[in-house]
């Protein structure tokens, strides 16, 4: 009998342990105090296939985008007197560097999660932050799609194989997102359409990134998200 029953309160033990640790681990979203992207080209487009882009500018440019003055550095990429007249242009298509600079710290679950300078991120491993002292900036890495342990950060396999899922087939903000090599590819809509006037346009652009960096708690991974973007010529 008093085996029986200490099986019964292993049991019991054992499903409250695997509960309770299910419970504690969480994800969040949050805003970073610094987000810095490269800029590498910026292309105007008749359609989201932009199969004929115009080639506004291609060079290296590093912007961060959780600054005040984030749309208008972007915005003077290049310029746009070029840009041929008499073709409607409906979306613009920029490429990046997959190579981030972020300094953040996002409250997830009970705690906090911050960079702290490791620089440990590849295309296969998120970065792993820590939970005390001060954020401070590290290099973080657009990582490949697919599924991530909660454990350490690390690539598992393809999507829904384990327990972070990463994947650009369906961007939030960007009408599409590729990511391969050591660049990043996204296609976005123009707040209108835009034909060329007289007048050379200006490149008005808009920033959210009030949850452009994901943590998940029981490593303290964190990665990279898609911050909401809107753009406009005028």
């Amino acid at each position: 009998m008093v085996i029986h029953n200490m099986k019964k309160i292993f049991f019991i033990s054992f499903i409250m342990f695997f509960i309770c640790g299910k419970a504690f681990a969480a994800d969040a979203s949050g805003q970073p105090t610094q987000y810095q992207v490269t800029m590498k080209k910026v292309e105007l487009c008749t359609d989201l296939a932009c199969t004929s882009p115009y080639v506004v500018g291609e060079r290296d440019m590093d912007a961060d985008i959780a600054s005040v003055s984030a749309g208008a550095d972007v915005g003077n990429f290049a310029p746009t007197t070029g840009i041929p007249p008499g073709i409607v242009y409906t979306h613009l298509r920029v490429t990046i560097s997959r190579t981030f600079t972020v300094t953040a710290s996002i409250s997830v679950g009970a705690g906090l999660c911050r960079t702290d300078g490791g620089d440990n991120a590849t295309a296969t491993q998120m970065t792993v932050g820590a939970t005390s002292g001060t954020a401070v900036a590290e290099t973080m890495y657009l990582v490949n799609a697919g599924s991530y342990g909660a454990s350490d950060g690390t690539r598992d396999g393809d999507v829904g194989s384990s327990n972070l899922d990463i994947d650009y087939s369906s961007p939030s903000s960007a009408k599409s997102m590729t990511v391969s090599g050591d660049n990043a590819v996204m296609t976005y809509e123009l707040t209108s359409p835009y034909q060329k006037t007289l007048r050379a346009p200006v490149i008005k652009v808009k920033f959210n990134t009030s949850t452009a960096v994901g943590v998940e708690d029981t490593a303290c991974s964190m990665w990279v998200n898609e911050p909401s973007v809107t753009i406009s010529l005028q």
